[in-house]
């Protein structure tokens, strides 16, 4: 008998083992998908936040020097008006009260464009900020799309997609989408509903940080 109940015993614990292992893995998968949605919405934050920096220091080089800041290279042409060289000869001119911002190495991409929060090192062009603005002052012909009369600003987010055909400025196909402020699809991120149908294989597009 007595070997009976240590073997019970034995059984017993193997299975109390089981229990505790089992509820150790749910709470640590918890934790992993908390985890990241947090420092998803953290980077999202800060995108949102250097995109209102970048607004204040274009602000500021269009009221000293009537136009804004160039858009041939994207925000490398952006980054280069707004701290330019330190032997530019624009520190000469007494108009202009720049440097609007600088920028830390490590913000910038080995091509001069400016780094994303969800970069993958000094050679990605694909988790950068992406800068188009108005010259003609023509609200009716675009890019910028959104912005019509001034400048869009945009990061697409941590898939580096926006639209469904991958093409930069494309007004319908390209991030113009209505924002829900839902998370539909459940995976802590708020999406954006392509407006003219599915713009994505679950139907939606997320995470692209904009000024629009």
């Amino acid at each position: 008998m007595e070997g009976d109940e240590k073997i019970r015993r034995r059984g017993f614990t193997l299975i109390e083992l089981l229990i505790v292992v089992t509820v150790i893995i749910i709470l640590s998968s918890l934790a992993v998908v908390n985890f990241l949605q947090v420092r998803e919405r953290a980077k999202r934050a800060a995108a949102n936040s250097f995109i209102a920096q970048l607004e204040t220091a274009i602000n500021m080089y269009k009221i000293d020097t009537g136009c804004y800041p160039p858009d041939e290279k994207g925000s490398a042409s952006l980054r280069e008006a707004l701290c330019p060289d330190p032997t530019d000869p624009i520190y000469s001119n007494p108009e202009w009260k720049g440097p609007y911002l600088e920028f830390k190495d490590k913000q910038v991409n080995n091509y001069g464009e400016i780094l994303d929060p969800w970069h993958k090192g000094q050679d990605d062009r694909v988790h950068i900020y992406f800068y188009k603005a108005d010259f003609d002052e023509n609200p009716l012909t675009g890019p910028p799309f959104h912005n019509k009369s001034s400048y869009d600003i945009y990061s697409k987010g941590f898939d580096g997609k926006t639209g469904t055909d991958n093409t930069d400025g494309n007004e319908f196909a390209d991030g113009n989408y209505c924002q829900n402020e839902i998370d539909n699809d459940g995976d802590g991120i708020v999406d954006e509903l392509d407006p003219n149908g599915r713009g994505a294989a679950n139907g939606y597009l997320e995470d692209d940080i904009n000024n629009w």
